[in-house]
């Protein structure tokens, strides 16, 4: 089973290599570093130095755009929006609204001008970090794809075709960026996660020609959702992917863990070790400690993880 871990990383090579250090004694195959939009502005050192400390260490550097465009991912806090305010989603009342819309070229654009980026340092593959449906979006290019479909007003729709609409975005948004990635750098492994509560988007998600690598991620550490119960969801996108020759891929909660809960990761854990994924992926990097999604005790928390890392590499 392959390993891996979610890396918010470091900018200064010396403190890059010491967390490689410990990443290799984990005995981990990939580290997902989560680059911000302000580092390839202002911080590129985690970008331009990263990918070779990584592959010295025998780790497989992947690149994932953390909080891109206000969308994707924690972090969010988009340089990109700043400059282009048309980027921005549009609520039905014509208001801006937060988050970029992938829908919008531009948008789509500026993503592609980071892979590129992040290809030419080395990374050898990109993560297309939770996608989405975006509900709320009336924007000019929204309303016009759905026009083109439906042949209708995106604001009028039925919500039968507006819920159609969006999970079809998702599927085009995952697989326009897939096939560009494998046009342009087909030596990069193109990979996604769609959380449970997009389930609807799986099957389809799962026959994207270009796509790579499919999973999900069960975060259900601070919740009482019996550990038995992600059986059937495990193995229901596993039955996907082997149906449409993906790597399965399931990601492992270690991020805003509230104290007395870290238990939870070990018995999350144990299921992911049973129904033996393709990959077993852990969210973050000791705790996310030093960020706000940080666990409540991380150095706890990320024991217990690094046990269930260490674990995979026995089966």
């Amino acid at each position: 089973m392959r390993t891996g871990v979610a890396y918010m990383g470091n900018i200064v090579p010396k403190h890059i290599g010491s967390d490689m250090d410990e990443m290799s004694k984990l005995r981990l195959d990939d580290v997902f570093v989560a680059i911000q939009e302000n580092d390839f502005i202002h911080f590129p050192g985690k970008i331009k130095f990263t990918p070779k400390i990584a592959v010295e260490h025998g780790i497989r550097p992947l690149a994932i755009f953390w909080g891109a465009l206000n969308l994707f991912g924690g972090g969010r806090s988009s340089q990109f929006l700043l400059d282009h305010p048309e980027g921005h989603q549009v609520g039905l009342n014509e208001a801006y609204r937060a988050e970029g819309c992938y829908v919008n070229s531009i948008c789509v654009d500026r993503v592609k001008e980071m892979i590129d980026t992040v290809a030419a340092a080395g990374f050898q593959g990109y993560f297309i970090d939770e996608p989405t449906p975006l509900r709320d979006c009336y924007c000019r290019h929204c309303r016009l794809k759905f026009g083109h479909i439906y042949d209708d007003d995106l604001a009028q729709g039925s919500p039968e075709l507006r819920t159609e609409f969006r999970n079809q975005c998702v599927v085009d948004y995952i697989a326009t960026i897939a096939d560009y990635c494998k046009s342009t750098h087909p030596q990069m492994e193109t990979m996604t996660c769609l959380m449970p509560v997009d389930k609807s988007v799986w099957q389809p998600a799962s026959k994207i020609a270009n796509l790579d690598n499919l999973g999900t991620d069960i975060y259900w550490v601070n919740d009482d959702n019996g550990v038995e119960e992600m059986i059937p969801i495990i193995d229901e996108l596993g039955d996907m992917c082997r149906l449409n020759q993906k790597t399965h891929h399931e990601w492992l909660q270690c991020w805003y863990v509230k104290k007395g809960q870290e238990y939870r990761i070990a018995e999350q854990g144990q299921i992911l070790l049973r129904t033996k994924p393709d990959a077993l992926y852990v969210w973050a990097w000791n705790g996310q400690m030093g960020t706000a999604e940080s666990c409540e005790d991380p150095v706890t928390a990320w024991n217990y993880a690094s046990q269930i890392l260490l674990s995979a590499k026995e089966l």
